[in-house]
């Protein structure tokens, strides 16, 4: 695919491009950032063919751009045809964005560059998810990320994207374990306590949601595609994306896939789990572990090692699979029933190994259907893994600023 129709694709149709009059400065920029963004350095004129604004235009813009910090100049090329060109390229430090990730059993802060690499990342571990301990973990934790940042790198920051397990009780928006006996924290005040001990302005989105967005963003193909997704932790979590664009519904509850119900009603005595959350979350793997006498962190990306993955973990393992794929196979086909999903894709904390093990089962399941009437989507493990959720968030304060339009954005 070129870089032209990479780029339409990521921005927008054929007919969406930039103009020339003051009103859309902004926009301009930012469709400028965006194009460099996806496709790499690029001269002026590469820059003013692809996005139809005039070489004066494409001049006045990317000169401000670099004197601001946000782009940067590549070394000059010669020896080709017509005038020496050079390229420019997003400035790594043109801004940084700050990820938390408020999970049941840690906080994980990162910083995101410009250029979408992680330059520093922190965690620090409790046992439980309780208000009160990780607005104590706050300061430290802020203050721990950016000693580990540059003079330039503090300077840029640009703002705090949050990734936590939410709720809706009654109306507040909280944090917190379901039926957890731990105190819950709403959303706003979390997002103060963010903001004081950060000194940068904050937004927060559910964890699966921002593992989901990291995703869209750093699978650029699937831009425009529409999509079913997993994220495999304590307790699992989903989303549903659009023609590319992440739904979060008008309580930023959608895509809430630990409620699916596996069974028929209260009538069905089965004893199977009931619900896809007591199937394919972790929490289950976790107690057959301690049956097996193994230390979870056997079997996740944060603690373990795929070189100690043997015959009795893999047993463990294959036990809490063979149940979890049933459970995701049956989502995965109700999901995409409904959007027509182009892809279901399986993210999470475990190990590299143990996520391509679940998919496999999970296609296998899900050839023991009767799929008729049904276009069966592509099913494949996620790109990112552990740091997705907080990824994720890093990127929302990135897109507010610098994104042209409303693509990879959240949709309510």
């Amino acid at each position: 695919m070129s870089v032209g129709s990479t780029f339409n694709a990521f921005v927008g149709n054929a007919t969406h491009r930039g103009g020339n009059q003051i009103g859309v400065k902004h926009y301009n920029e930012r469709l400028i950032l965006s194009l460099i963004q996806e496709a790499g350095a690029l001269s002026k004129a590469e820059i003013a063919r692809i996005t139809h604004l005039s070489s004066t235009t494409i001049t006045i813009i990317v000169n401000r751009l670099l004197e601001e910090g946000y782009l940067r100049k590549k070394d000059v090329i010669r020896g080709r045809i017509g005038q020496p060109s050079t390229p420019i390229e997003i400035a790594p430090d043109g801004a940084i964005s700050i990820g938390v990730k408020i999970g049941r059993r840690s906080l994980d802060l990162l910083a995101l560059s410009f250029d979408r690499r992680v330059i520093a990342k922190k965690s620090f571990a409790y046992d439980a998810l309780d208000a009160d301990v990780v607005s104590g973990l706050m300061g430290t934790a802020f203050d721990s990320l950016k000693d580990d940042l540059s003079r330039v790198q503090k300077s840029r920051l640009v703002g705090v994207g949050i990734a936590a397990p939410t709720a809706i009780e009654s109306g507040i928006a909280v944090i917190g374990d379901p039926g957890g006996a731990s105190p819950r924290w709403r959303e706003a005040d979390m997002v103060a306590r963010v903001e004081e001990t950060s000194g940068l302005s904050a937004v927060v989105l559910n964890d699966a949601d921002a593992a989901c967005l990291a995703e869209i963003d750093f699978r650029r193909e699937n831009r425009n595609r529409s999509m079913v997704y997993f994220y495999v932790s304590t307790l699992i979590g989903g989303s549903v994306v659009l023609e590319g664009n992440l739904i979060t519904g008008h309580t930023g509850n959608a895509g809430a896939v630990g409620a699916i119900p596996l069974k028929l009603g209260s009538h069905n005595r089965s004893p199977a789990p009931a619900r896809l959350s007591q199937a394919a979350s972790l929490d289950r793997l976790e107690v057959l572990a301690a049956q097996h006498k193994l230390p979870m962190k056997t079997f996740r990306e944060d603690g373990g090692s795929a070189a100690k993955l043997d015959e009795p973990a893999l047993a463990c393992f294959d036990e809490w699979c063979d149940l979890a794929a049933d459970a995701l196979a049956l989502a995965a086909i109700s999901g995409t029933s409904f959007i027509e999903a182009d892809s279901v894709v399986v993210d999470g904390v475990l190990l590299r190994p143990l996520l391509d093990r679940l998919i496999v089962s999970v296609r296998e399941r899900v050839a023991g259907y009767d799929l008729e009437g049904i276009i069966i989507p592509e099913f494949r493990v996620g790109s990112i893994g552990f740091n997705a959720r907080a990824i994720g968030a890093a990127l929302v304060p990135l897109n507010e600023q610098f994104a042209p339009d409303n693509k990879v954005v959240l949709k309510s």
